[in-house]
């Protein structure tokens, strides 16, 4: 790479998950640091996120600034460290917002701070749809009408002319949550006063609906000279008036002609074009099928889930692309190194398989959460699959969500009345896949349901071939040309056993005795017309390997999967932080994961990453393939590693610490935690934390902690000697938290437990101590007790820090909710007394 010309900027993270974005944007921030580094820039990172795997990014990020994601605090930073650039695409909406504070003060334009990826105008344009929509009128890219009123009478007004259904929306909302279809009337009042309340700026958009139109996303790509390229367009199976992070998606498009493809990618250009944006930008169109017209709904010049999913299915990497054009690179200059061809950074990405996102759902967490899906995003994750076919994809993407039932919800739909059946196709609901395979079952023709959903009949074709095969295998016990068949299409063992009445261990000796085995392509982005090697693969029941064996020593990590409440991404960042390193101790790293928002997957931190369910006969035919020294599996993987354990495996298996503790009943009880690490011999102190109580409401699980505890001096030791005792009784080395209760002047043991994976990731930044690589290095054995005191030793006093957990209450209209450990979404920290270094 080519020195750049920037020497140094300031990238505004993306802060606490919340349902509008999870692990993509720490995965596009490690990327784009990690190629700024080599470039020689220097960045300044400013995030509160705990779980942030690139803030501990030492190697590429200069300075890791955590603290709260406000103006006064980017201020600061600017003055401190004189930052010649800001990057505001890898913090979602809310770094534009905050770029658009730092011009109103003056502050940019005072520094001559270049803004890299998109110029000051379009910050502005892009927080005001109102401006944009200007801007785009003028340009007469197609617009669905929308105008801007400040009461309801006005209100009322234009959605009389526009005619029912329309969309409300805030003006520069206080939120994300501020979107509103309104059908009559009596719901055009609360909308409006709802999204009035929600506006800064105390007015209201009445928008044209679309309901019922396709949506399609298109992420294209310009460098500075102009030159511009489509990466992907992707189709989302659920029409407008269903968010697109809850609707099922597939890229490529499935059901969409070349004029249209055409059309929809050269406005895109030309929207990309006159904002000036340089890298990705992320547009979503209305498609009326019928008549071929569309309409722009929405342009986001910033990664997102979406530019995710389209790294991970096309091969092509997008952030480290946009690291060179953000540094003033040209496309027709970038290099992307002896695993791809010359100029393959030039050349937009062509697919031979098909990948289908689809979303995680928390209302097991938040039962009393509403399940209709609307325009406002409910999903708090995703996953995907890849195949060869629309539903090889689709299976597996539904096999890869977090304790998918076995049945693949047959029993559960089976239970619905005629009614509720109707109720739920006129008004869809999470999991509507599983309702229209029961609806077609039950007799419904693809004319019928396409009309009452707005769902292209494509979609209902496939759907009928998954029920149509289920059928064939609920009909076909035991017969080899059915399960041949079955597995072609990606059906799991679990579900094969469960619809034969057998076990998942008798199909896949069934499996054995046939010799039908897996064979793994490889996703790169000229689809085979090219010799390029991403080194990511999925499974195909074909002739052709594309897939060997790796380097030795190696070690394969489960990854822990779609982002979903309770774990938020603490699981994720142990996952990738654990790699870096076995990196570090010589050992070959393969994942095994379908989050295409996972900071695991980024291919600094992983040698090869196969895009599979984590299922047990995925798991040890991977194992035959790779042969690691190591298997990693997170510890809330129950069936998987009750399936290992039963085998005799070659690999040693290393359960990583769990996501689901036994969470005590903390209310209105404070409770102080001594934390160590434990080599075996000796337990070393990492600090003590306290829950924080509210002193509002005390009638929930604390879901705060503070750094360090207040113990008085008088009981400190002993309380101290007490809990580093019971840690040495411990039977394994690991990482290890004791917990006591104040009860009046005393402090009672109520249990010794593995450090909870939020809290590595807290303490981790608190201590400047990399705690995930510790634990690897104790269980690998390479630590030896100096290597740990060491650590501690360069520990610094980093004064009183603060750990807030947040939740999806508000996004997700629940009123009063309840904060618990099981409802986490994500978390904030913030250095109370003193900014690390």
């Amino acid at each position: 790479m080519a020195k750049s010309a920037i020497k140094s900027v300031l990238v505004i993270g993306a802060g606490a998950n919340d349902v509008q974005h999870g692990d993509e944007l720490d995965a596009a921030t490690y990327q784009i640091t990690t190629a700024f580094k080599k470039l020689g820039i220097t960045t300044i990172l400013a995030d509160d996120n705990p779980f942030s795997v690139s803030l501990e990014n030492r190697a590429a990020v200069d300075h890791a600034c955590i603290g709260p994601l406000n103006v006064e605090h980017l201020v600061t930073l600017i003055e401190h460290y004189h930052p010649q650039a800001i990057l505001p695409t890898v913090g979602n909406q809310h770094a534009f917002e905050l770029t658009q504070e730092l011009l109103e003060k003056g502050i940019i334009q005072k520094l001559d701070i270049k803004l890299l990826g998109v110029p000051e105008a379009t910050i502005r344009q892009v927080n005001n749809p109102v401006l944009l929509s200007r801007t785009l009128h003028k340009m007469d890219a197609p617009m669905k009408s929308v105008v801007t009123v400040s009461n309801y009478q006005d209100a009322l007004e234009e959605a009389r002319k526009l005619g029912y259904p329309v969309i409300i929306r805030s003006v520069l909302p206080k939120s994300n949550s501020t979107r509103r279809i309104v059908h009559d009337q009596r719901e055009l009042a609360s909308a409006v006063q709802s999204c009035l309340s929600q506006s800064r700026a105390e007015q209201v958009l009445v928008q044209q609906s679309l309901a019922g139109y396709k949506e399609i996303e298109v992420v294209v790509q310009r460098d500075a000279s102009g030159t511009m390229m489509m990466l992907s367009m992707i189709e989302d199976m659920d029409p407008i008036g269903i968010h697109a992070g809850d609707s099922v998606a597939f890229n490529p498009p499935q059901t969409l002609l070349d004029r249209q493809i055409q059309d929809m990618r050269d406005t895109a250009f030309a929207i990309t074009r006159k904002l000036r944006i340089v890298g990705t930008n992320h547009v979503q169109f209305a498609l009326n099928a019928e008549d071929d017209k569309f309409y722009v709904i929405k342009n986001s010049p910033y990664f997102d889930r979406m530019t995710s999913f389209v790294e991970q299915s096309t091969g092509y990497p997008i952030a480290k692309v946009c690291a060179q054009l953000y540094a003033g690179q040209l496309l027709r200059d970038i290099d992307l190194g002896p695993n791809y061809v010359q100029h393959a950074a030039l050349v937009e990405p062509t697919m031979d398989h098909i990948a289908a996102r689809v979303p995680v759902w928390g209302f097991d967490e938040i039962p009393e959460a509403s399940r209709l899906l609307g325009t406002e995003k409910k999903s708090v994750g995703t996953v995907f699959g890849v195949g060869r076919s629309t539903i090889e994809a689709l299976f597996k993407a539904i096999e890869s969500r977090y304790r998918e039932p076995a049945d693949f919800h047959l029993a559960a739909q089976k239970k619905l009345s005629d009614d509720e059946l109707i109720v739920k196709l006129v008004h869809p609901e999470a999991g509507r896949l599983f309702v229209l395979i029961e609806a077609m079952d039950r007799g419904y023709s693809v004319d019928e349901l396409a009309e009452m959903t707005k769902i292209d009949p494509f979609y209902f074709d496939q759907i009928n071939k998954m029920r149509l095969l289920i059928r064939e295998v609920i009909d076909n016990p035991n017969k080899e040309p059915v399960l041949i068949k079955a597995k072609g299409y990606c059906l799991s063992n679990q579900l094969i056993a469960r619809l034969w009445n057998t076990t998942p261990h008798r199909i896949y000796q069934m499996l054995v005795d046939h010799q039908i085995t897996t064979k793994y392509k490889e996703i790169e982005p000229s689809a085979g017309e090219f010799d390029q090697h991403t080194s990511s693969f999925y499974s195909a029941l074909e002739d052709e390997n594309e897939g060997t064996k790796t380097a030795q020593p190696s070690a394969m990590v489960i990854g822990t999967g779609g982002l979903r409440l309770g774990l938020s991404n603490a699981g994720d960042y142990f996952v990738a932080s654990m790699m870096r390193q076995l990196h570090r101790e010589g050992y070959h790293t393969v994942i095994v994961d379908t989050n295409p928002s996972s900071v695991a997957l980024v291919s600094d931190l992983s040698d090869k990453r196969y895009l599979e369910p984590p299922t047990p006969e995925n798991i040890l035919q991977l194992l035959k393939v790779e042969q690691p020294q190591l298997l990693f599996v997170p510890a809330s993987y129950t069936q998987l590693l009750a399936s290992l354990t039963q085998m005799e495996l070659d690999s040693r298996l290393i359960i990583l610490p769990d996501d689901r503790l036994p969470q005590l009943d903390s209310r209105a009880t404070k409770l102080v935690a001594f934390n160590y690490i434990f080599e075996g011999e000796y337990a070393y102190p990492l600090g003590t934390t306290t829950n924080l109580l509210s002193p509002e409401q005390l009638n929930y699980q604390s879901t705060a902690i503070r750094y360090p505890a207040e113990v008085p001096d008088y009981e400190f030791q002993s309380v101290s000697d007490q809990a580093s005792n019971a840690v040495m009784d411990q039977n394994a080395p690991g990482l290890y938290q004791v917990i006591f209760v104040k009860a009046g002047n005393e402090f009672h043991q109520v249990r010794v437990q593995p450090l909870p994976l939020p809290e590595v990731a807290f303490l981790s930044k608190v201590l400047q101590v990399n705690l995930p690589g510790v634990f690897t290095q104790l269980l690998t054995g390479s630590t030896a007790s100096e290597t740990v005191i060491d650590s501690l030793k360069q520990a610094a006093d980093p004064g009183v820090v603060t750990y807030r957990a947040t939740f999806p209450f508000k996004a997700l209209h629940v009123e009063n909710g309840i904060p618990a450990v099981n409802k986490i979404i994500g978390a904030r920290m913030q250095f109370l007394t003193r900014q690390p270094k």
